[in-house]
């Protein structure tokens, strides 16, 4: 059963791009029949949906209580329920994942695999994103010239810990910009940070428990190329790697993506054979009336759907 789930998931990355579109629960609007939402509603094109965000530290006991899991739904479980249902009855190649932890959401030593386990099957989820954001990941490079990581045991303990709770499920992580930097052929690849290599330790020891790696490819500036990110990403994780683009203005660095950047950026994952391109965030609102120069969620998305060729290019992603 594990095998097969896995070999459908990656068939369908080989068919068809991903478009990850990360959903801010505290974003959604109320509704009192979840086929009524926001969530329910996405295009088709959006095709990985992640629901954002859960605790690690999560206490839910089932029923469809959202009390304790972190996410912030202005309706209630039986809703969400709903909604997710609607969602993949209308668009049912779409996976709906929970995204787990987030820059809020830090108590990993407290991981309730357990929680998140049931929370995925009553809710009839496709699996969980793991988005661990640590303040300071302790990295250097060692005498072996590997990078390695005060974090190293803890991020492989939370992936592996997850994927032997339930092995069927789809596992992907949420990435940051420079976590592959800092050997080999990207040895002095720029910016520099505390989260230079903080992936390369996972992805050494627990690449083939990750279906899915969504980096973050934003937040770190002008001087950062995405495209040198995402081939760092593609030769380390040995798998399916999407590259995401921020709705401007990022919240940290003042690059503000264009769409001949997002343009450019997709190509390269068609070229590349990355596996798609990730969106932060499906309802994050433009700062500005949107323009190729400074475009807004809707403008963004059309540009990845269309380049890649996914369905129902003309619906928005925002309403």
């Amino acid at each position: 059963m594990l095998f097969c789930f896995v070999c459908v998931f990656a068939s369908a990355i080989a068919e068809q791009k991903l478009f990850v579109g990360y959903f801010q629960s505290w974003s959604e609007r109320w509704v009192s029949n979840g086929a009524d939402s926001t969530l329910a509603k996405l295009p088709a094109y959006c095709n990985v949906v992640m629901l954002s965000f859960m605790q690690p530290d999560a206490s839910y006991a089932g029923g469809l209580n959202l009390g304790g899991t972190g996410l912030q739904f202005p309706y209630d479980g039986k809703t969400l329920k709903q909604a997710v249902d609607a969602l993949k009855s209308r668009n049912p190649s779409t996976k709906v994942l929970v995204s787990v932890g987030g820059a809020t959401f830090t108590n990993w030593q407290g991981l309730n695999v357990n929680s998140i386990r049931q929370f995925v099957n009553d809710f009839g989820l496709d699996g969980v994103d793991v988005d661990y954001e640590p303040d300071s990941p302790g990295c250097q490079v060692g005498s072996d010239g590997l990078m390695h990581c005060q974090i190293d045991d803890l991020y492989v303990s939370i992936v592996t810990r997850l994927k032997a709770a339930k092995p069927s499920m789809i596992l992907s992580i949420a990435a940051f910009s420079v976590g592959a930097y800092g050997e080999g052929k990207w040895k002095n690849s720029q910016p520099s940070s505390a989260h230079t290599g903080q992936s390369l330790g996972l992805l050494r020891k627990a690449a083939s428990q990750i279906q899915l790696v969504n980096v973050m490819s934003y937040d770190a500036g002008n001087s950062y190329n995405p495209q040198e990110a995402m081939e760092a990403y593609l030769y380390y994780s040995h798998g399916n790697v999407t590259v995401g683009v921020e709705i401007p203005p990022e919240a940290w660095g003042g690059h503000v993506v264009s769409i001949s950047e997002v343009q450019s950026l997709t190509n390269a994952v068609q070229k590349e054979n990355a596996a798609g391109m990730m969106l932060w965030s499906i309802q994050k609102k433009s700062g500005q009336p949107p323009s190729p120069t400074y475009p807004d969620a809707n403008l963004i998305a059309k540009t990845i759907c269309q380049a890649m060729s996914l369905p129902s290019c003309d619906q928005p992603i925002q309403p």
